[in-house]
């Protein structure tokens, strides 16, 4: 394998374009090895993906496989109950999966398209602004704050907090930290509010419920707590980030869109797939494992790519061109199996509403090239911190 095709998911060309890597390891070395961050091999075809996020009996989600990697949200927290693996994974998720559902989340939407016209409104009035910082990264942490019931007022300080974070851990370790912190605070703050005076809300769920006959601990509400408000923004930032930038890039999508809103759900299908807001998470594989002629050493650190999954063209035709008509769609933006993410189908609201107001109420807009985009800065999430537009 050419050196330059060396897998580093942090480096400045991976984050800016990582799919001519990930075509060259689907087909030249699918189970790939790279020796940075300590070792862990690379899977990047479409069936090995989804073995690893099927088959939790080998590939585990167990501490330390989803941290052994350098993530942008490099957790420093001892329990986070849902990255374990069954039986105890199922019997967390079975606390607060009733308020995941999609018809949970439908009732939302009002509120939720109340959020998206509110922080509209004042771009579309100045003629620009920028769709992550000014829309989606508020537009989200404020549906997280009407879905935990929590002040709108504290979706800004979850903003800052996730600032800190996703571009601190790599670069400013001390300020990543102290906003962990802030974020643990926080968390407790409100767990002790909820004990005093529990609700509906998932927190009041939490701190009422019972597991294997016992009230949760302070860590593992932590945990929970601090997964619901980093996981909670970061794939839908993403996800709306991406799906904004590319109807910018193709008016003629966009133009079919306005034209057919009932191609909106499978579009956001496709702009997961096509553009996946996380590119990759770590599994330990607990024994000798097998694949594709090579053997991974159990103990071994695997990271699993729905970035490349996500474009191999073994499953999906013209893989690398985005069809927002696409049909079947089995992407693996928001995993698979036991691990599927939680809060999918607030994810896909989010999403929905957030393209569908746009494109009602300010679709003439532009990308501002002069104004400064940028990447997301860590690659195992894929997506804009700053994406300026401007309104014809």
């Amino acid at each position: 394998m050419p050196a330059d095709a060396q897998f580093d998911h942090n480096s400045a060309t991976f984050i800016e374009d990582p799919y001519p890597l990930y075509e060259r390891l689907r087909e030249q070395d699918p189970v790939h090895f790279s020796d940075r961050y300590n070792g862990y091999f690379v899977l990047t075809r479409y069936e090995d993906v989804r073995r690893a996020l099927l088959d939790w009996h080998v590939f585990s989600s167990a501490q330390p496989g989803v941290t052994s990697i350098p993530m942008s949200v490099q957790r420093d927290f001892q329990e986070i109950p849902l990255e374990v693996d069954p039986p105890e994974h199922a019997e967390y998720r079975r606390l607060v999966s009733d308020l995941f559902t999609r018809n949970a989340i439908a009732k939302l939407e009002p509120g939720i398209r109340r959020i998206a016209a509110e922080l509209l409104e004042p771009l579309r009035e100045a003629g620009c602004g920028d769709f992550v910082q000014d829309y989606a990264l508020p537009f989200v942490s404020r549906v997280l704050a009407l879905f935990l019931q929590v002040p709108a007022a504290d979706a800004a300080r979850w903003m800052k907090w996730t600032e800190d974070i996703f571009h601190g851990r790599l670069t400013d370790r001390a300020r990543a930290d102290r906003a962990s912190q802030d974020m643990i605070a926080y968390v407790d703050d409100l767990v002790a509010q909820r004990r005093r005076t529990p609700g509906d809300d998932v927190f009041s769920v939490l701190v009422t419920s019972r597991f294997h006959g016992r009230y949760l601990t302070p860590a593992e509400l932590r945990g929970f707590g601090v997964l619901l408000l980093n996981a909670g923004q970061e794939t839908s930032v993403n996800g709306i980030g991406n799906s904004l930038w590319y109807l910018a890039e193709h008016p003629g999508d966009r133009q079919r869109l306005q034209e057919d809103r009932e191609l909106l759900p499978g579009a956001v299908e496709e702009f997961l797939r096509f553009m996946s807001p996380i590119q990759l998470l770590g599994r330990t594989v607990r024994q000798d494992t097998p694949i594709r002629g090579r053997t991974i050493p159990g103990k071994s650190t695997v990271a699993v790519c729905y970035g490349s999954a996500n474009r191999d063209s073994r499953v999906f035709p013209a893989a690398d061109q985005c069809r927002i008509d696409r049909h079947p769609n089995p992407h693996l933006a928001f995993g698979a199996g036991t691990h599927t993410c939680l809060g999918a189908h607030l994810a896909r609201a989010e999403m929905y509403v957030a393209i569908d107001e746009v494109l009602t109420r300010a679709p003439d807009y532009q990308i501002d090239s002069a104004g400064g985009i940028e990447f997301t800065p860590h690659g195992d999430l894929r997506g804009f911190w700053k994406l300026p537009v401007a309104f014809s």
